[in-house]
């Protein structure tokens, strides 16, 4: 091969090389040449979507804030009102225990008629009143007559009346199954008060995530309309300047490109903002038990989530004396001695002493007390107590597996409540910083917005510095997010809600 050959073969391969390495580059320069003309804009679908509401086009009437929702909910909510009645419901059990104590009235008439001969004609009525010193009072009334009556049977014709005691001597004298029940279900109706704490706070703290998760989105989708409003202002621009030949066609894709992205960040930060709202309109009931939803021009407030300081012992003190849980421990701890109080005494001899005075009538409206009377004496007493000795001994093995229980509880509470308490602290932090870095951030943006300007700068550089500033806004906003449920979440984990506190500060 001779030298020109060698030359023409080596022109024509680096002619193919730039022709295939420029085509790409001369279709898309014809392709935003055509679509760039004056009043228009380029062909895009997101881009004509006019049906996707802007915050500005909602036109927000109010604010609505965590205060404001707590209270909604603690008047109306299903599950608070199911809550309510918890206490309702353990008052009734302690009027159950006591309707032991009631006064009880018995009334008993037999006779017996056989071939026009009366064989017996009984009357009895008693009156017993128990009372919780663990001893009975009787009162009654017993007249019987009729020609075969057995001869315990035979009393005066106007009949005999008696009041006495009934009293037992060691077994149930100092504590019984009566006044044991009746102490449970007063043990019970504290612990009711404590399930309906424990009820009311779960709520508020799984509300309260629901709250900020919709405050986060409503705040990110300000940020994306406000990238979205510098966008095509920028774009425009270009464009403009493209036309004058101050910028490439590649400037104007690399624009519009970040517009369009943006536009994609807007779509889906609307998304976010209308799952949240209904997410936590799931939680807004009316009086009359209707479903409510929170309005699209309703707005979340920010009010709540302001840096606090926390003290530690004080929340661990607070956990450790108001807690739901624990409290729910400890009053399952004191039916279970009392229980054992109850077994105990069981394995005392069971030995009951009853004393009736015998009362004569002498007329219709005065009754004389002599000294006849009823006297009675009743042991129980079983012999190896092997039931007794294994109720007690069982209630001894349940109390000592609570008193485990409520350590691990306590325990499981306070490194809850040391978490929470470490999490607020560094949360605050990362949100102070990352308000410096949003600062200087757009201090860069601004800077190279000036660069830009000046033509210093390219299309590229400023959608960086932009972008980096949108981003660290949008991860302000998630950090304030995180750290207004970590202060929910603390005072979930030390018994306690934010609505007492948010309803005082509105």
């Amino acid at each position: 091969m001779n030298h020109s050959n060698y030359f023409f073969i080596k022109l024509l391969f680096i002619t193919c090389f730039l022709g295939c390495s420029l085509f790409p580059f001369s279709v898309l320069k014809a392709q935003v040449q055509d679509s760039i003309q004056v009043g228009n804009v380029i062909q895009d679908p997101l881009l004509e979507i006019e049906n996707v509401a802007t915050i500005s086009e909602l036109d927000i009437e109010d604010t609505l804030s965590l205060a404001e929702v707590y209270e909604v909910i603690f008047q109306y909510h299903p599950l608070i009102q199911k809550a309510k009645l918890i206490p309702a419901l353990a008052m009734q059990d302690i009027r159950k225990a006591r309707g032991m104590f009631d006064p009880t009235l018995m009334g008993e008439w037999t006779e017996k008629q056989y071939k026009e001969t009366q064989y017996y004609q009984k009357i009895h009525a008693e009156i017993k009143v128990p009372t919780i010193l663990g001893f009975d009072l009787k009162a009654g009334y017993e007249n019987n007559s009729g020609k075969y009556l057995s001869n315990e049977s035979t009393v005066p014709s106007e009949g005999l009346f008696y009041a006495g005691i009934e009293l037992p001597l060691l077994r149930n004298l100092i504590f019984d199954e009566r006044r044991a029940t009746l102490r449970k279900a007063q043990v019970f109706a504290e612990m009711a008060q404590a399930d309906q704490q424990k009820e009311i706070n779960k709520l508020f703290f799984s509300v309260a995530k629901a709250y900020w998760e919709w405050y986060a989105a409503y705040e990110s989708l300000k940020v994306a309309e406000e990238g979205i409003e510098v966008a095509e202002f920028r774009f425009e621009g270009v464009k403009d300047a493209f036309e004058y030949g101050k910028y490439r066609a590649i400037d104007t894709t690399e624009a519009l490109m970040e517009l369009q992205k943006r536009k994609v960040e807007r779509l889906q930060a609307l998304v976010d903002f209308e799952k949240t709202r209904l997410a936590l309109s799931g939680n807004i009931w009316s009086e009359d038990g209707e479903a409510l939803f929170i309005k699209p021009t309703i707005a979340p407030s920010n009010m709540g989530s302001q840096i606090e300081k926390f003290d530690l012992q004080n929340m661990l003190a607070m956990a450790a004396e108001f807690h739901p849980e624990l409290l729910k421990q400890t009053f399952k701890l004191n039916t279970l001695k009392i229980d054992r109080k109850l077994y105990q005494f069981s394995l005392m001899p069971q030995l009951d002493l009853s004393y009736k005075p015998i009362l004569y009538p002498r007329k219709a409206d005065n009754l004389a007390l002599t000294e006849d009377y009823k006297f009675g004496l009743k042991l129980y007493a079983p012999l190896f107590l092997r039931k007794e000795r294994a109720s007690f001994a069982m209630a001894k093995i349940k109390i000592r597996q609570q008193e485990l229980d409520l350590n691990f509880t306590q325990r499981d509470i306070q490194i809850g409540v040391e978490q929470a308490y470490i999490q607020v602290n560094r949360l605050a932090q990362m949100v102070e910083l990352q308000k410096q870095n949003v600062q200087n951030s757009l201090i860069m943006r601004d800077g190279e917005q000036t660069l830009f300007q000046l033509g210093s700068s390219t299309v590229f550089l400023i959608n960086y510095r932009e972008r980096y500033y949108l981003d660290a806004k949008l991860k302000l906003i998630q950090l304030e997010m995180k750290y207004a449920k970590a202060k929910a979440e603390l005072l979930w984990n030390s018994g306690q809600n934010e609505f007492v506190d948010l309803r005082n500060q509105d």
